[in-house]
């Protein structure tokens, strides 16, 4: 095969069967002259883990790259092929204060420090869960959006799986909302909000939960705004957001979640979309890297670290995801199934790599 972006492409294709395109292919190589690790290359080219690892694969193999105790170095051949395609470095013109994310997670300074000292003794992700938190100051920057957008105050609001982030407590803590009902399926999890609920005085209640199942009829239709982070599967789509959307009283009312670059392909995005448009949901915000994640400790369990070729653990934040905000608009369908039938098809699949 001739170094021409397009076959590359077709190759990476082939070897992953993610769709992938010449313009994915430059990214990387914007990545590969930026850095010399793999995981900003993943974070910053903005295409999924698995078609970063197969395209540096690929390049080793036609010479283009040399990999060395981890670190990603370009050969002589490599330099003069990345000239000749005119390749520039990542641009990077995001505020530094807020992090790219336009929201200041330290307007509410007392709800800050206050979230930094309650979250530090949280239970640790476990895999099976598919867990894994984002940092405190990206938690605090979705409750100060949420407020800024009205579905934060004298609201009900629930809060579907992923609460790792301990966001269902972060909403209870500002005591704006008028309830906040937390359902995951760690117990662990739901015993630490209810914990400092009562110590608190905090008008939440968590509960364990199996979102696989369907939600109690008196759920549905209930709630102002919800939340949800889900695994990055069609499976989780329809069992952590469309079960959101169920919960919604009425059209107007919001719903939050996040989606991944890494762990998502362009096509899932667009299955997405459509499952968003025939459900009768617009998006009204995607705001890009958003949510940060804590580097989780299984992290050299995963495929993300296993099929790498150039393995080092991360010196920095890597794992990134935008943030949904969505709208119910009228005639919005509540689909509360069944998935439990599902099983890991709710977590993975082809494009997952830290499942």
């Amino acid at each position: 095969m001739n170094l021409n972006l397009k076959e590359i492409a077709q190759e990476i294709q082939n070897r992953t069967k993610i769709p992938t395109f010449e313009r994915g292919i430059e990214m990387i190589l914007s990545g590969v002259i930026s850095f010399g690790e793999i995981w900003p290359i993943i974070r910053y080219s903005k295409q999924p883990i698995k078609v970063v690892q197969e395209t540096l694969k690929l390049l080793k193999e036609k010479d283009i790259l040399k990999f060395q105790r981890g670190e990603i170095k370009i050969t002589e051949k490599g330099k003069k092929w990345i000239k000749d395609l005119k390749i520039v470095k990542i641009f990077r013109p995001e505020c530094k204060k807020c992090q790219g994310r336009g929201i200041n997670y330290q307007f509410d300074k007392k709800l800050y420090q206050q979230f930094l000292k309650i979250q530090k003794q949280r239970p640790a992700p476990i895999r099976a869960y598919s867990q894994g938190y984002v940092t405190p100051e990206t938690t605090i920057a979705r409750v100060l959006l949420a407020r800024a957008k009205g579905d934060l105050s004298n609201k009900k609001i629930a809060v579907l799986g992923a609460e790792d982030d301990l966001l269902g407590l972060a909403l209870a803590l500002t005591k704006k909302p008028k309830s906040v009902l937390v359902l995951d399926i760690d117990k662990r999890l739901i015993e630490y909000d209810n914990f400092w609920a009562k110590k608190l005085n905090l008008s939440l209640k968590a509960e364990v939960f199996d979102l696989r199942k369907p939600l109690d009829k008196n759920l549905i239709g209930k709630f102002d705004t919800f939340f949800t982070d889900p695994p990055e599967t069609v499976s989780a789509i329809k069992g952590f957001i469309l079960k959101g959307v169920a919960t919604l009283k009425a059209p107007g009312c919001a719903g939050y979640f996040g989606f991944t670059l890494e762990d998502s392909s362009l096509n899932k995005w667009l299955k997405l979309q459509k499952i968003l448009n025939d459900n009768r949901l617009v998006i009204t915000e995607i705001l890009p890297d958003f949510n940060e994640y804590e580097n989780f400790e299984y992290l050299d369990q995963t495929p993300a670290f296993t099929e790498s070729p150039a393995r080092q653990s991360p010196s920095g934040i890597w794992y990134v995801s935008h943030w949904y905000r969505i709208v119910t608009m009228p005639g919005f369908k509540r689909i509360n199934l069944d998935l439990r039938k599902a099983g890991k098809r709710i977590y993975q699949d082809i494009e997952a790599a830290t499942d």
